[in-house]
Order: C-alpha cells, then sequence, then structure tokens
C-alpha cells in the first residue's frame, strides 16, 4: 500500500495575542485523503488553527510544516494558492461587492482574490461552468452573488474554493446560517466533491457535531486553545468526550456515520 503523504504538520505550536493563549501546545499531522472534523465551543480555538494553515497568523512558539516546506522558509501566497477556504468572513467581504456574478466569484478562485482583476480565457470559464454544474448552481452563472440565497452563496463558495484544486479544503462553520434544507444540500455536494479521485484532504469546523459530513473519519476536539482528544470518529466522539468539550449533559446517537448530540436537561 502506497504511504499517505504529509501535508500539513503542527509541532508543539502556542499561539499567544496580546496575553489572551489562543492555541497551546497543539501537535497534529494532516496526510493526503484524509477528513478531519475539527470541534469546538466557540472561542476554542478553531479559526486560529485554520489562519496559521493559511499563513494568517503565526506561531509564537513551536513549528508548522507543509508539503513545500517549513512556514518561515515558503512562499505563503503560493501555499494559499492550494489551499481552498470556505468562511463566513470570506462571504462578507462579498457581500460589498454588489456587482460581482456568481460566475465571476468562482472564477476568482484561479487567483486567491476578493474580486477577479485577471483576464481569463476560454478553459477557465468552461471549467468553472463546469464545477457550478456539479454543485447544481450552472444556473446562476450570471446571476448577482449578492442576489443568491445563503444555500446558493455557500456551494458557490464551494466551487470557487476548488478552482485551483487545492490540496487542502478547509471550511469553516460552512452551515451558519442555512437552514436544514440548504445545510443537507451543502452536504450533498460537499460528500460528491470527496469522492472525487483528486479530492483535497479536508478540515470542517463546526460547533454542531450533527453537520459532519458521513466521509470524515477522524476528529480533533479543542476546548479553551487545548487540543483534548483527537483521533478516529467513532472513539473520539463518545459521550464522555462530547460532554467535556460542549459543557453540556447528553449523549451521541449515530445515524448512517453521523453524529447527533442529544442533550439532557439538568435534573433538579
Amino acid at each position: 500500500m502506497e504511504k499517505q503523504r504529509m501535508l500539513l504538520s503542527f509541532e508543539n505550536v502556542d499561539v499567544i495575542t496580546g496575553g489572551t493563549i489562543r492555541l497551546k501546545d497543539v501537535t497534529f499531522e494532516l496526510k493526503e485523503g484524509e477528513q478531519w472534523g475539527l470541534l469546538g465551543l466557540n472561542g476554542s480555538g478553531k479559526t486560529t488553527l485554520l489562519q496559521i494553515i493559511a499563513g494568517y497568523v503565526w506561531p509564537t512558539s513551536g513549528a508548522v510544516y507543509s508539503w513545500q516546506g517549513k512556514y518561515g522558509r515558503i512562499s505563503i501566497p503560493k501555499l494559499r494558492q492550494r489551499i481552498g477556504w470556505v468562511s463566513d468572513a470570506l462571504d462578507d467581504r462579498y457581500r460589498t461587492r454588489a456587482s460581482d456574478t456568481a460566475l465571476e466569484v468562482v472564477l476568482s478562485g484561479l487567483f486567491a482574490s476578493v474580486g477577479l482583476y485577471e483576464k481569463t480565457n476560454t478553459y477557465q470559464v468552461e471549467t468553472a461552468s463546469g464545477w457550478m454544474n456539479f454543485f447544481g448552481i450552472g444556473h446562476l452563472k450570471e446571476k448577482k452573488y449578492s442576489q443568491l440565497s445563503q444555500g446558493e452563496k455557500k456551494r458557490t463558495m464551494l466551487a470557487r474554493a476548488w478552482m485551483a484544486e487545492p490540496r487542502i479544503l478547509l471550511l469553516d462553520e460552512p452551515c451558519t446560517g442555512l437552514d436544514v434544507k440548504g445545510r443537507e444540500e451543502f452536504l450533498s455536494s460537499l460528500e460528491a466533491l470527496m469522492e472525487l479521485d483528486n479530492a483535497p484532504a479536508l478540515i470542517y469546523v463546526t460547533h454542531h457535531m450533527e453537520e459532519l459530513p458521513a466521509s470524515v473519519s477522524n476528529v480533533l476536539l479543542l476546548k479553551e486553545a487545548n487540543m483534548i482528544h483527537k483521533g478516529p470518529k467513532k472513539e473520539i466522539l463518545n459521550d464522555a468526550n462530547v460532554q467535556e468539550t460542549f459543557e453540556v449533559k447528553g449523549r451521541v446517537h449515530w445515524e448512517k456515520e453521523r453524529p447527533w448530540l442529544l442533550v439532557h436537561k439538568e435534573e433538579e
């Protein structure tokens, strides 16, 4: 069996900003073909970890490596072109651009830019159109991004993230603002992407574990900037670990490889 190639490695990473500990002693490795869920309460350090991967935040101590080499010795702009990122923060930046069409938003993924400033050729436009068809939004190519529904925006951003054929796909709370129908449509699109032969490695960040795609096989749990558990999904997402992470009483119910948290009221 061919050995999986390392794409990302954190070695004892700390992040401290203004005296606030954002991550503490995180050691973690992501390999080709792996799909990880990253779970924790708000403020636990999830987004900080993604920001480090994309080179927007630097460790206070420890080291980070990608398949291109050690951070600090490699070109971060070039690295970012091979990392797809879907997040509310990116959505917000596009909401101020009222004239951009959905197709232009997707095409901007080729250049890791907010807005399309480069000339594109026929092949690139056809590729973008093909991915929009793949995600079920091909009919929206000429529609203004600002006029799309939340679910349509999320799938547009997923197509954008895939345009540069990323090695790593980062999804930061991608189902925020979606209703149940929109969430399941987004997750179906993501599952279809993950089944492709050239699918990227995935890190899916959420504090709602029922959002985790069935294809996610490993999870990492963060609490108060500390990595408290990591490993195979069904081993780590047990009642005790989930109660510790989310600070609630409850139990985990599994349905078709997706975990659901059933919260119990405190006894009086």
